[in-house]
């Protein structure tokens, strides 16, 4: 301070204010203006203390509270202080002879301890207040000046100041303002570098400083980081360069050590992280190569850090090392110094540090995982990586690179499929195939199995697992090496307690001693699937429940009876298992349990109950995703969401103990969803959607990256969860579509589409009763989407243009084909609901409007029908249709509108109608087959309306549409097929050719050419709904067109009837059912094709007489059928003949029919009239259907009986016959069953009179002869029929009188066939498997007669060879008859 008095007050005056306070004086005149100046300065200099001077210049009141960024002003403001000080400093160096530097210097370092220790006596500060950094800048400043004036010396300062206890910041402030740099005091010093370490900890444990420290802080650290780095790797040959590189690895060495160290803060090493940003780098003088060594050197230094772990311990422990486990600040570190790496530079370095290093295998692996997650090519890179590794360890036989090359790709593999294949997969890759390196020679099979033996004490389990389900492929001449491998490692495994039993019961075992993976629920599934197919329980089962029991109980049954919510109505699981617990194959209690469970399951669903654990778990879960979509709100990188994203399915498999399957095939079950992980599979797609709309705030689905892809990857990885999934996105589609809002909507078409964009990634999915081919899960969930009804509809057309939108941008941004994002059976559905709701797509689809190219997107918005019109402007949608598998054919047209329901559809009526005549006509018939179209061909668009109606009830039962119903659009395409085929019948085709046949009984014969089961009735039931509409599309067809007119070789026109006779024959008799009759409508049809096309012939009347003889004699079902509806037939017929004709007079063979008709009313009338020339079959036929309209029919059949059996015993056995059928017919029709009494009087009343005629007996034949009554009745009468003719012979006989029964005994032949009868009527109860009740007692009372025929047979009843062939059947069918048959022969022997 400067001072003229010793008064207190004015002492503590300014140079300013004392001058300002002394009075003008007038100047003397003697004074001049030079002694005046010395005056003043002889005044100033008198008892001044230069240090207080100097703090009294610095402290200037305008500078005082601003901070050191704001002494740029000082210079132009101190300039008289400055001189000031400076000539107080010369001459106080001259009165005490130090040197002026030496002095400034001590006079600086005063100043700034004074400042220091005022406010703070803690000698560990590294930070300065805000008021002592605004003072130590002034004062730098002053010495900045000092140094521009010669008068200060800054070696000399830092040697003062190294004396004392220097702080980091006033070093920093010292290299800032040029005065100290940190290059001159680490190379004065070499306790410098210890020093500077220390202080940087402390500064990196200053955490919890004001916020304005924050910026003082992070230029601090970046400032000394950057004088350590250049000094460091700028130069390697510089004197500095090993100390700051020591330095710079002591402070990465203690960041390292901090992470297992629980006792650090650990945000003091956090912050030293942060020296690894680029950005710290930024504007320094640092170059890129530089930068580029220093971490390098660092990412070494991570990798080599205390390599405390053995390989043993590795691979025991290496699991626990994932990245979803891997600290924080690790994982940090490596995002930041990988940063400047390409992903390839990454693995070279790691692979370089392994080969020349002892490494800390934690940061290796970890290093690896980050990799993975963070950058997406890493995946490639290492398995290029590991081939070469596999390559040169086997050419080597280098047993380090051999743990080297198993390490990498099992912390790999820890990753999930997201990053890179399971383990199981890449083992069966590198070594399952003949042509891998260790199937080259001897010595490397046996280096490999040697390698694997010696892994076995350390290897976890799962891994020993793998090996012993996929072990290498090994020659057969070194079978038994692989063998005493797998002995060892189910060994282990035994000692460690893991099941051995996991091949699956329907495993085939191949030649090259495979073990096959084939888990539990893999078996349950094939086995309910045949189950259902056979309805028995398969063999297999059955056989592991004996012989392979322990996997039966421990694996298979818990498998089955895991627990679910019982659906009300019993879906084939629980059939399977019902059939299980009546074959006493599963154990009671575990039963028990099983129900109870589901029980507890079921009221753990309907109240919402849930366990604390899994409480616990979905809360983590709920956790883990909010942060994920506050980082989606933020646009965090790829990686980051990657990271997060592998955090959650640690979660999800932490909360899943479950082993993996690993199934070939999901199987999902429509009737029986799967609500096990109900919860988490609602909070995943909850926030699947909710990321999306969070991620779409801030960027567009084409700029977003590709964590949806990721996300989907990770979820594939657990495949437990995957199955309940599939299950929801099921329930969700189909049966709540209307409760999903656009946002629901938009998130679950993009997850469709990831997941298509994923398939090769996901097992296909198999639906049960459905088709036997699994699909992918992309296209199995596009059949989800039904077009049945209004809402159904709505919400395909919402789904489709969300799924095709997100779809095209997800291209876009990936740069790939559109197909790879949209599923083919989705983008037909798209096809067709969005042609039907919105007319105005119908011209892009038909390219009647060119396309945009620049479409895209950006018009994507608005009301969804807009939406849908912008799409298919869109070129890249359009273009779809030209590849085969996106096309929308014709057929599969016609089944999408075959499932609308009518009274529930979006369209009106007239709307309808318009559209389907648009889409045949206008659309598909215009549209080449290859695209396919019908190619302008009308027939073409007939056929398949016909296949399509015929194939509707295939389709829904084979899980194509919902459940059938009858109000169909079936009635609108019919009509449209009937104007169709009018237009073919009046514009016949010119010159076809006459061998080309019929193409309406092409396809429909072609569509009922498929045999029905002889052995089951089962299938031929299910197969009458499709000849019902094979029937109902005939009435459709113009009758003349069912028949073809020919020229024969003189040039004469015929009737060929050969098609309609086959169709008849083949087709309609299946139809006919047991009564052996066409329906009227078809018997009307037929006939008046043939009288209809007869016109067109030269001859008619001669036609219509040729075809119904031929009819007569090859296809008499035509004509009896005619025989039974004649009445009402006669009508038509007759006016039909008159209108073409012009005549009364009917052609001979209808009126051949018309007088049997009259001669059966007579004799049934009780007349006796000469019988008609017609057949005997024909007149039987008429008879029958005369007396069925007669009162009092035994009386008359009786009398009838009588007097036809004078005059045509072969009328009375076709009576028998029609009898027999309508017998039958009685049985199997519960609303005919009143008649079968009375229907049985009359067979047997039939059978008495005609019992002494062997030929009664062909009737019933079962042994296959030919003969003209098999081959009459393999004419009229069903299969059906035929496989029960056993049951009316028995019917019969049980009936009739014991007298007539010894006659019938005595029959030649009798005892072969009852026998043989016997033996089928057993078959067809076993198949049917009956309850008892009336077909039980016929059953019975077959075997009572079959018995007694056995005791009253006369010796030569039965041939030897009869006889041995029948005790051979009966042996396992019916021990006693076996016996009886034995006795009855040893007696006439």
């Amino acid at each position: 301070m400067l001072s003229s008095t010793s008064d207190a007050e004015q002492s503590t005056l300014t140079v300013a204010a004392l001058l300002a306070r002394r009075p003008v004086k007038r100047a003397r005149a003697e004074e001049t203006e030079k002694h005046l100046q010395e005056s003043c300065v002889n005044l100033l200099m008198r008892h001044q203390n230069t240090s207080e001077l100097l703090l009294e210049i610095t402290s200037h009141g305008k500078i005082r509270s601003i901070s050191c960024d704001g002494y740029e002003e000082l210079e132009h403001n101190t300039g008289i202080q400055t001189s000031v000080l400076e000539s107080e400093l010369r001459r106080r160096s001259e009165q005490t002879g130090v040197p002026v530097g030496l002095l400034s210097a001590r006079v600086l370092l005063e100043n700034i301890e004074d400042l220091i220790t005022q406010t703070d006596t803690n000698t560990q500060q590294v930070l300065l207040s805000a008021q002592q950094r605004s003072d130590v800048c002034a004062l730098l400043k002053s010495a900045q000046a000092l140094m521009s004036a010669g008068i200060f010396r800054a070696e000399l300062l830092w040697q003062e100041y190294w004396k004392l206890q220097p702080m980091l910041e006033v070093i920093y402030h010292l290299h800032t303002h040029n005065i100290l740099t940190l290059d001159f005091m680490l190379e004065r010093d070499a306790a410098v570098s210890a020093w500077i370490t220390d202080q940087l900890k402390a500064l990196c444990a200053s955490m919890k400083s004001a916020p304005d420290d924050q910026q003082i802080q992070h230029q601090m650290l970046s400032t000394v980081v950057c004088v350590l780095v250049r000094r460091a790797f700028e130069d390697s040959g510089h004197k500095l360069s090993r100390v700051c590189c020591v330095i710079l690895d002591s402070m990465i060495s203690w960041l390292l050590d901090s992470l297992s160290d629980k006792d650090t803060e650990p945000s003091a090493a956090g912050f030293w992280v942060q020296v690894f940003d680029v950005s710290v780098f930024d504007g320094e003088c640092v170059t890129e190569g530089t930068l580029q060594r220093f971490f390098t050197h660092t990412l070494m230094r991570v990798l080599t850090h205390r390599p405390v772990y053995k390989v043993s311990d590795v691979i025991a422990i290496q699991s626990e090392w994932s990245f979803a486990k891997t600290p924080t600040l690790l994982t940090a570190l490596f995002c930041k110094i990988c940063v400047v790496f390409s992903v390839e530079c990454v693995l070279n370095q790691l692979q370089q540090v392994l080969e020349t290093h002892e490494v800390n295998w934690r940061h290796v692996l970890s290093c690896l995982s980050h990799s993975l997650i963070y950058h997406s090519q890493t995946q490639r890179c290492l398995s290029d990586l590991l081939s070469r590794l596999l390559r040169s360890a086997f050419e080597g036989y280098d047993v380090e690179k051999m743990i080297t090359l198993f390490l990498l790709a099992r912390q790999a593999s820890l990753e999930g499929p997201a990053v890179f294949p399971s383990y199981s997969d890449w083992f069966k890759l590198s070594f399952g195939g003949s042509s891998s390196c260790h199937a080259k020679s001897k010595k490397s099979t046996v280096f490999l199995l040697k390698f694997l033996s010696d892994l076995v004490p350390y290897e976890p389990p799962q891994y020993l697992k793998v090996h012993v389900m996929h072990p290498p492929y090994v020659g057969g001449k070194y079978r038994s090496l692989l063998q005493e491998y797998i002995t060892l490692a189910k060994t282990r495994l035994t000692d460690l307690k893991v099941s051995l039993e996991e091949t699956g019961i329907f495993e085939v075992v191949n030649g090259s001693a495979v073990v096959l993976e084939s888990p539990a629920q893999q078996d349950v599934e094939k086995a309910i699937t045949l189950f259902m197919t056979t309805n028995k329980i398969p063999a297999t089962v059955i056989e592991a429940s004996i012989f392979r029991r322990p996997y039966f109980l421990s694996r298979f049954l818990p498998a089955l009876l895991s627990p679910r919510v019982l659906p009300v109505k019993s879906d084939p699981r629980m059939m399977f298992i019902e059939a299980l617990r009546k074959a006493d194959k599963i154990p009671a209690g575990l039963y028990t349990s099983y129900t109870e469970s589901c029980q507890r399951e079921t009221f753990r669903q309907k109240e919402g109950v849930c366990e604390s654990r899994e409480d616990d778990h979905l809360l983590d879960l709920q956790e883990q995703f909010l942060h994920l979509r506050r980082m989606m709100t933020h646009g965090a990188s790829d990686g980051d969401v990657s990271a997060q994203l592998s955090r959650i399915s640690l979660t999800l498999r932490n909360g899943h103990t479950d082993e993996e399957t690993g199934r070939d095939v999901i199987t999902l079950n429509r009737d029986s969803p799967d609500s096990a992980h109900a919860a988490v599979t609602n909070v995943i797609l909850q926030n699947f959607c909710l990321c999306l709309l969070d991620a779409s705030k801030v960027k567009p689905p084409n700029r977003q990256g590709s964590w949806p892809s990721v996300f989907v990857k990770v979820l594939l990885g657990h495949r437990w969860l995957l199955s309940a999934l599939l299950h929801r996105l099921w329930d969700l589609l189909q049966f709540q579509g209307g409760v999903l809002s656009a946002a629901h909507v938009l998130g679950l078409a993009a997850l469709q589409v990831e997941l298509h964009y994923c398939r090769h990634m996901c097992p296909p999915l198999q639906l049960t009763d459905s088709s036997p081919a699994a699909l992918s899960v992309s296209e199995c969930l596009s059949d989800a989407l039904i077009c049945s009804t209004r809402s159904h509809m709505a919400l395909c057309l919402r789904f489709c243009v969300a799924v095709l939108s997100y779809g095209l941008c997800r291209a876009n941004a990936q740069s790939e084909e559109l197909h790879n994002f949209i599923p083919e059976r989705l983008y037909k559905k798209a096809q067709y609901v969005m042609s039907r709701l919105v007319p105005e797509t119908r011209a892009h689809m038909s390219d009647e409007h060119e396309s945009d190219p620049h479409s895209d997107g950006a018009d994507l918005t608005g009301r969804v029908k807009d939406s849908a019109v912008a799409l298919w402007r869109n070129a890249q949608i359009r273009s779809l249709k030209s590849r085969p598998q996106y096309q929308l054919t014709f057929s599969e047209w016609l089944s999408s509108e075959l499932r609308v329901q009518r009274s529930q559809d979006a369209l009106t009526d007239p709307e309808r109608q318009e559209y389907e005549q648009w889409a045949c006509e206008q659309y598909y018939l215009a549209l080449s087959e290859p695209d396919g179209g019908c190619g302008g061909d009308v027939r073409q668009t007939c056929v398949r309306i016909i296949t399509a109606v015929l194939d509707r009830h295939a389709a829904s039962q084979t899980g194509g549409s919902s459940l059938e119903h009858t109000d169909g659009c079936l009635p609108d395409l019919l009509c449209l097929l009937q104007a169709l085929l009018y237009e073919v019948a009046v514009t016949p085709q010119q010159n076809a050719s006459e061998e080309t046949g019929h193409f309406l009984w092409d396809v429909i014969d072609g569509r009922c050419a498929a045999a029905t089961d002889p052995d089951g009735m089962g299938p031929e039931l299910n197969d009458q709904q499709t000849l019902l509409d094979v029937s109902r599309v005939l009435l459709l067809v113009p009758p003349v067109m069912l028949l073809t007119v020919r020229k024969d070789r003189t040039g004469r026109t015929a009737l060929d009837c050969h098609r309609m006779m086959k169709h008849i024959s083949h087709v309609q008799r299946r139809l006919c059912g047991p009564a052996g009759l066409l329906p009227f409508n078809l018997t009307a049809h037929f006939l008046k094709a043939v009288v209809s096309a007869s016109v067109s012939c030269d001859g008619p009347d001669d036609e219509v007489n040729t075809c119904l003889s031929l009819f007569i004699t090859e296809c008499p079902l035509l004509m009896l059928s005619a025989a039974r509806w004649w009445r009402r037939l006669s009508v038509v017929l007759s006016w039909q003949w008159r209108r073409l004709m012009g005549r009364e007079a009917l052609p001979d063979q209808l009126q051949m029919l018309d007088d049997s008709h009259s001669w059966s009313r007579r004799a049934s009338g009780g007349l006796v009239s000469p019988v008609s020339s017609a057949p005997s079959w024909m007149l039987a036929a008429c008879l029958h259907t005369s007396l069925r309209r007669t009162d009092g029919e035994m009386e008359n059949v009786r009398k009838l009986v009588r007097q036809l059996h004078e005059t045509d015993r072969q009328v009375v056995f076709f009576l028998l016959v029609y009898s027999v059928i309508e017998l039958i017919s009685a049985r199997l029709n519960e609303q005919a069953a009143g008649c079968f009494q009375r229907i049985r009087d009359v067979s047997v009343c039939l059978l008495a009179h005609l019992v002494d005629d062997s030929d009664w007996l062909l009737l019933f034949d079962q042994s296959g002869s030919d003969h003209s009554v098999s081959r009459f009745l393999s004419r009229v009468a069903s299969q059906q029929t035929l496989r029960l003719m056993p049951f009316a012979f028995f019917s019969i006989l049980s009936g009739v009188e014991s007298e007539v029964l010894t006659r019938a005994i005595r029959s030649p032949g009798f005892l072969y066939s009852a026998a043989v009868s016997y033996r089928e009527l057993s078959k067809l109860f076993l198949n049917a498997q009956p309850s008892g009740g009336p077909q039980q007692q016929v059953l019975l009372e077959a075997r009572r007669v079959l018995m007694s025929s056995i005791s009253l047979s006369s010796p030569g009843c039965l041939t030897v060879s009869q006889r041995q062939k029948l005790q051979s059947e009966y042996e396992q069918l019916d021990s006693e008859i076996s016996a009886a048959l034995s006795s009855f022969s040893t007696r006439f022997t």
